[in-house]
C-alpha cells in the first residue's frame, strides 16, 4: 500500500513510519526538508518527498497515495484553514489519518463527512494514543456495566522519550488554558497542568499525572454516558512537572504565549536532562462504574520497556491499515474503530506488555470469586490469576 507520512522524519512520524515499514507499506516521508529524511528512508527503503502544505498542499498527490497520515503537527496551530489536507485527501480519493491531540482539530473533521462518504474514503483524526488507541480500551472495558461513573485516562511517558519541537509546543501550549471537563455530569472549567494525581502502575512504577485538554474529555462523555471522563499526563521528572505546574499557575494570573526563542529554550533543556529518568513508560485507562448492585473498576494497564513507548502513537494506523477494508467511509474523530484484541496484537512486536484487570469493591463479594481477571499480554506474558489490588 503506498503512504505518505507528512512528518515522516519527525519523532512520530518516524516511528510510525518504522511500524508500517515492518508490514511492507511502500513509504514516503514527506516535509519541508526531505534531506532530514534520507538516512531513514534508505534504512527503511522508504523515498522522501518535498512537502510545504502551507504553498503546494497539492505535491503530497504526486505520488498516487492510498493513504496519507499526518504526523506532523502540533494541530493546536494549523491556521485559518485547518483541514486543508483531509479536504484534499477526500477530493483525490484518498484516505486520511492524523495523530492529533487537539480537541478542537479532532472533532471539526466532521464538517467533510458528508465528502468522504460520497467519495467513498475515510478520514479519521486522531488516529493515536488518543482519542483512537484509548477509545479502543473503554469501548472493552465498558461492556456488561449498568452504569458508567468515570473513565480516567492517564499516559505517562519515560523521561527518555524523544521529544521533537512540534511536541514542547503542544504540551506547553494547553499550560495554564483553560477548558470544560465533564465531571459529575455537568461541563466544569479545568485548568491544563493542574489537578495533580499520582498512578501506579506496577509496585516499582508510580508516576504523577496533571489535567490536560484532549479529544477524549470532549468525545467520550456522549459516546459513553459516563457522569466523569479525567485525562491527565505526566512526565517522569519531577522538576519538568513542576516547571509546567508553575507556569500554569502564573497563566492563571495573566494569560500570555511564549516566545519562540522560548520553545527552543525548553527543547534545549529537554536534551540536557535526557540522561537522566529511564526509558519505560505507561498508560492507564480505567472505568468505574457498576455490575448489578456492585461497583466496579476495570484497568487497562500499558507498561513500555526498553524506550518503546513512543511507537505507541503509531500503533492505531498500524492497525487501521491492517483493517483497511472493515473501515467505514466517512469524516469523524477516531473512536473505537477496532476492537482491543486487534489493537494490541498491532503491539506484538514491541517491547511492550498490557495487562487487564476488574477491581471489585471489598464490601461486596465478587460472584466470581475472590480474584481478579487477567488478560496479560506482551513480550514477557504470564497468565493466570493476579493478587487483588487493595
Amino acid at each position: 500500500m503506498k503512504v505518505v507520512i507528512i512528518g515522516g522524519y519527525g519523532v512520530f512520524g518516524s516511528l510510525t513510519a518504522r511500524l508500517l515499514a515492518r508490514d511492507g507499506h511502500q513509504l514516503w516521508l514527506a516535509g519541508r526538508h526531505p534531506k532530514k529524511g534520507r538516512a531513514l528512508a534508505q534504512d527503511l527503503r522508504a523515498q522522501t518527498l518535498k512537502l510545504d502544505i502551507g504553498k503546494a498542499p497539492e505535491a503530497l498527490f504526486k505520488v498516487k497515495p492510498d493513504v496519507v497520515i499526518d504526523a506532523a503537527g502540533p494541530f493546536q496551530h494549523y491556521g485559518d484553514d485547518p483541514l486543508k489536507v483531509p479536504r484534499l485527501c477526500i477530493a483525490n480519493g484518498c484516505h486520511y489519518l492524523d495523530l492529533s491531540d487537539s480537541a478542537q482539530f479532532t472533532k471539526g473533521i466532521t464538517a467533510l463527512n458528508n465528502e468522504a462518504i460520497a467519495a467513498g474514503v475515510f478520514a479519521l483524526s486522531g488516529a493515536s494514543s488518543v482519542p483512537g488507541l484509548s477509545s479502543c480500551i473503554v469501548a472493552d472495558l465498558l461492556k456488561g456495566l449498568d452504569e458508567v461513573d468515570l473513565i480516567d485516562i492517564a499516559i505517562l511517558p519515560g523521561n527518555r522519550a524523544p521529544r521533537g519541537m512540534s511536541v514542547i509546543k503542544s504540551i506547553v501550549s494547553g499550560v495554564g488554558r483553560p477548558y470544560q471537563v465533564w465531571r459529575n455530569g455537568a461541563w466544569q472549567k479545568a485548568v491544563g497542568w493542574t489537578d495533580r494525581k499520582l498512578y501506579e502502575l506496577k509496585p516499582d512504577l508510580t508516576r504523577a499525572g496533571y489535567s490536560v485538554d484532549v479529544p477524549d474529555i470532549a468525545l467520550l462523555p456522549e459516546q459513553t454516558g459516563a457522569r466523569s471522563v479525567m485525562f491527565r499526563a505526566g512526565l517522569e521528572l519531577s522538576v519538568m512537572n513542576w516547571a509546567l505546574h508553575l507556569l500554569a499557575k502564573l497563566r492563571q494570573y495573566g494569560r500570555f504565549e511564549l516566545p519562540d526563542m522560548a520553545y527552543s529554550a525548553l527543547w534545549v533543556l529537554s536534551k540536557a536532562l535526557y540522561p537522566f529518568g529511564s526509558d519505560r513508560g505507561g498508560m492507564q485507562v480505567s472505568v468505574s462504574g457498576k455490575l448489578g448492585d456492585q461497583n466496579l473498576t476495570r484497568k487497562w494497564r500499558l507498561i513500555a520497556e526498553k524506550g518503546h513507548g513512543p511507537f505507541v502513537p503509531g500503533v492505531m494506523c498500524r492497525a487501521i491499515l491492517r483493517e483497511l477494508n472493515n473501515i467505514n467511509a466517512g469524516a469523524r474523530p477516531c473512536l473505537a474503530e477496532l476492537p482491543r484484541s486487534l489493537v494490541e496484537s498491532a503491539m506484538a512486536d514491541l517491547e511492550i506488555h498490557t495487562e487487564f484487570v476488574d477491581v471489585f469493591d471489598r464490601n461486596s463479594p465478587d460472584p466470581r470469586g475472590d480474584v481478579q481477571k487477567d488478560e496479560s499480554s506482551g513480550p514477557t506474558e504470564k497468565r493466570g490469576l493476579i493478587p487483588e489490588t487493595p
